[in-house]
């Protein structure tokens, strides 16, 4: 995350340069709102023991100033900045999605079902669905869901806290569940964990009748594959 990156880079160009539903995350989140807008907030222990909050605050404003101007609009708002006691804490108000993807160099998508559709994201992944907070299946085919309404939807590529302005409905199986409108994108190491162990349950041998042994084919992974399943997709309503 880009906002990350400014805070560790101000943080260490200060000690050069000086030689020393309410949304209350408490570590790195984001909002994703049903009018396309996204709030994020970035949470981040500095290691450095003397630094200048100051210098890092004015470090943060030039960069959402030089994407405004570039962009020709307000379209990335500072809410606050805090660094005390080696923590910084940051909310930043992006006007969509494609806001925040460009600032922080990411794949993000805020909108609909059909928008991401035509936006060239194909859902190739498996899903789940959830009522109430609760998955009731997870193996929900892609095509069940493009064929459901359409829902809200958030496309992202980071591990993180999110939260959503509804009740989500539909997940990737990347994504745990941890309320009604709340969840939480696993890293792609943890996601590969978990679908390896799917993977070793269902692949156990099924012996027949006359004892003949059936063994499930190893499944055969694609790079493009690998890119399409990183992201996480979460709908809601």
């Amino acid at each position: 995350m880009k906002q990350a990156k400014i805070l560790c880079m101000a943080a260490a160009a200060a000690v050069f340069f000086t030689g020393c539903s309410r949304f209350e995350p408490d570590s790195t989140a984001m909002l994703a709102k049903k009018d396309g807008s996204v709030t994020a907030v970035v949470i981040e222990t500095l290691d450095q023991s003397y630094y200048d909050s100051a210098e890092l605050e004015s470090l943060i404003n030039q960069e959402v100033a030089d994407y405004n101007a570039s962009a020709g609009a307000e379209n990335i708002r500072v809410e606050n900045f805090t660094a005390e006691n080696q923590t910084a804490n940051l909310t930043m108000e992006y006007a969509g999605g494609d806001d925040y993807a460009a600032f922080n160099n990411v794949t993000f998508f805020t909108g609909d079902i059909l928008g991401a559709y035509d936006a060239g994201y194909d859902f190739q992944t498996v899903f789940q669905s959830v009522e109430r907070g609760n998955v009731t299946n997870s193996q929900v085919t892609r095509e069940e869901v493009l064929n459901s309404r359409n829902y809200y939807t958030v496309i992202m590529e980071e591990p993180m806290e999110l939260q959503v302005d509804g009740n989500i409905v539909y997940a990737s199986s990347n994504v745990e569940i941890t309320g009604r409108n709340t969840c939480r994108v696993l890293s792609a190491a943890g996601a590969q964990e978990e679908t390896e162990v799917s993977e070793e349950e269902s692949a156990q041998p099924e012996t027949l009748e006359d004892g003949t042994v059936l063994l499930t084919p190893t499944k055969v992974t694609r790079a493009e594959d690998t890119a399409e399943s990183s992201l996480a997709y979460i709908m809601y309503e």
